[in-house]
């Protein structure tokens, strides 16, 4: 129900044995044979996301605090074309439109995808949104052009249309200002293929689980098959699951603690942007560590932030959305972006 929070994880001897809510100020203890964690990925701990506010990581932070293991926190996948709005969460523009043919472009309206790759606008996901970063960094601005097409609006792209038109933008008159924006967690809570995590009684589905099917960089529209499919997995198993024996010691409350205040959360949020976002390297991300270790203390959103950052600096090759500047294979030709 809303208004309603989940703090910690209680627990019996190596086993989760239920939740406690917060609820306005008041706490209260729920008793449960099984923990199901469904709360979503992480996208909300950046600058610029596709994600609603309340994806920050929450689920993934109590699974931490009760010592649940984690796996491929490094993995954030960023789409390349969400609505550039002065504000933090922002409406995403549909890869769809750019098989429509709509271009890239920069300030100068020049595109900013040629000579980069085979595919120009239509190439990789991370490809495209490492040079939307790159662009809009150095330029100011990249702009999606779908002016001029033979497109019904109304029918083919309703969602893009109402939202730039809510935002005082007509996308059949006026090219799109976009911007790179996390958008997917691969990694998460380690989970088997049914959903169990290392701790007896504490599972995880949907996209706060890591259970390999993503690897290091998600095909479009597989997390919406993945909660179909593992969730009635675990369904299932849960209706028949018969693991749930009583554990006969004291119950102990395994809490994320407090949280970060406004201004703090926009300095971590800018920190990952700036030094985790789609380009890394091994300086920026030491830079990040400095700077999000007064907050450790402060809020679980930088000690999660910080677990992240630690796992990008550990692998130091690029792999899937993971993408190193200062290794050796960043400058191959399939995958670099000029500089």
């Amino acid at each position: 129900r809303s208004g309603v929070d989940v703090d910690a994880l209680l627990m019996q001897g190596n086993r989760v044995s239920g939740v406690r809510i917060n609820a306005g100020g008041h706490a209260e203890s729920i008793p449960a044979s099984a923990v199901v964690l469904a709360t979503g990925g992480i996208g909300a701990l950046f600058a610029h996301t596709t994600n609603p506010g309340g994806a920050d990581g929450s689920g993934l932070a109590l699974a931490m605090a009760a010592g649940a293991e984690v796996r491929d926190l490094e993995f954030v996948q960023f789409h390349p074309t969400a609505l550039d709005l002065d504000r933090h969460s922002l409406p995403l523009i549909t890869e769809a439109l750019r098989g429509a043919g709509a271009r890239l472009l920069d300030p100068n309206r020049k595109p900013i995808m040629e000579g980069l790759h085979a595919l120009t606008d239509l190439a990789p996901r991370d490809v495209v949104a490492r040079r939307v970063w790159q662009v809009r960094k150095q330029q100011g601005a990249v702009l999606l052009d779908a002016r001029g097409l033979d497109i019904d609006w109304p029918q083919a792209f309703p969602t893009v249309l109402a939202a730039c038109l809510r935002h005082g933008l007509d996308p059949r008159r006026k090219a799109i200002p976009v911007t790179a924006a996390a958008h997917f967690h691969m990694g998460g809570v380690h989970t088997d293929a049914v959903g169990r995590s290392s701790l007896a009684g504490l599972y995880a589905v949907g996209e706060v689980a890591c259970n390999g099917l993503h690897g290091a960089n998600r095909l479009a529209s597989n997390s919406l098959l993945e909660c179909v499919v593992a969730g009635r997995v675990l369904g299932a198993h849960l209706a028949n699951c018969t693991d749930a024996e009583a554990v006969e010691s004291a119950q102990r409350t395994m809490a994320t603690g407090a949280s970060l205040d406004a201004d703090e959360l926009d300095l971590l949020r800018d920190t990952l942007w700036r030094t985790a976002g789609p380009l890394r390297c091994g300086a920026g991300l030491a830079e990040g560590l400095r700077t999000l270790e007064p907050l450790l203390a402060r809020g679980w959103q930088a000690r999660l932030a910080r677990q992240l950052m630690l796992a990008a600096s550990q692998r130091t090759h690029s792999i899937g959305a993971h993408w190193r500047e200062d290794c050796e294979d960043a400058a191959t030709p399939a995958a670099s972006i000029a500089a």
